[in-house]
């Protein structure tokens, strides 16, 4: 059972005469996004501290609030700090007002048909991303690394690794930063190795990655554009093995490719993804 309470209306009030405000909801979008890349285990206040490099009392008075309003939970035996029920309940509402896995689903299932493997739609949220959308092929696969809502170091996973090839060098250096301690949970996966796979996904045009990635699976990747042409989402298709044919991987992002383009047409048509 996690420790909530609703009873009282969350305040924040102003730390050595600053004003709360923004920079209190700055702070506390900080906090939810770091509980959220940690979110498998938690995190405790000392590590929010040394992390956010907040002192205690501040991060303490934030999770106090984010606790009562149901966005954060805390375990009341190990004290780690979890995404709250609030926060599920704000997401399905919200879900409600895009289209983008409406329009990405049937793409998706003609992929996963025509492969056989597992088609994934991927969003960047910061440092991470999220599967936000899975189809399976004729091998259903529990593996809860590539589960939908995970949230995982930006770059592991096809997906993720085709957001984050295409940005720039420096970008790419400080968030390999930023995640190097959450990437050895991935085989063993260090910035170096990291920095090698974007490289090679560069020199090719697009992302690809066999078990050094992420063990036991492979994985092709490319990026869908929005109606303005920035980068929206990636569709990827994930193998349950570790290596795949050149061959293999070119076939497979030509369908990718194909399906890219589909998708991005509906999006130019509709002109944006808000209903």
């Amino acid at each position: 059972m996690f420790a909530t309470d609703n009873n009282a209306p969350c305040t924040i009030e102003p730390v050595c005469g600053k004003p709360s405000g923004t920079q209190s909801i700055e702070r506390a979008a900080n906090i939810l996004r770091e509980i959220a890349s940690y979110n498998d285990q938690g995190l405790r206040l000392s590590d929010l501290s040394t992390i956010l490099k907040l002192e205690r009392p501040t991060i303490h008075r934030i999770l106090s609030c984010l606790v009562r309003e149901g966005l954060v939970m805390q375990d009341p035996v190990t004290r780690h700090y979890m995404l709250g029920h609030g926060l599920f309940e704000l997401g399905l509402t919200a879900a409600t007002q895009f289209k983008l896995k409406t329009l990405c689903r049937p793409s998706m299932a003609r992929l996963a048909e025509a492969t056989g493997e597992m088609a994934f739609l991927t969003i960047r949220s910061n440092r991470d991303a999220i599967s936000i959308e899975r189809v399976e092929g004729m091998r259903p696969v529990n593996a809860p690394v590539i589960e939908i809502g995970v949230h995982r170091p930006l770059g592991v996973g096809a997906g993720s690794l085709a957001l984050m090839m295409l940005l720039p060098d420096d970008e790419i250096s400080r968030l390999c930063d930023l995640n190097a301690k959450r990437l050895i949970k991935y085989g063993g996966l260090s910035t170096p190795k990291l920095l090698k796979i974007i490289r090679q996904s560069q020199d090719i045009g697009y992302a690809v990655h066999d078990g050094n990635l992420i063990p036991g699976f492979s994985g092709v990747g490319t990026v869908i554009n929005d109606h303005k042409g920035a980068p929206l989402c990636a569709l990827s298709v994930t193998l349950v093995c570790d290596s795949i044919s050149t061959a293999k991987h070119q076939e497979i992002i030509s369908l990718l490719r194909q399906e890219s383009r589909t998708i991005q047409n509906l999006i130019y048509q509709s002109g944006g993804l808000m209903n």
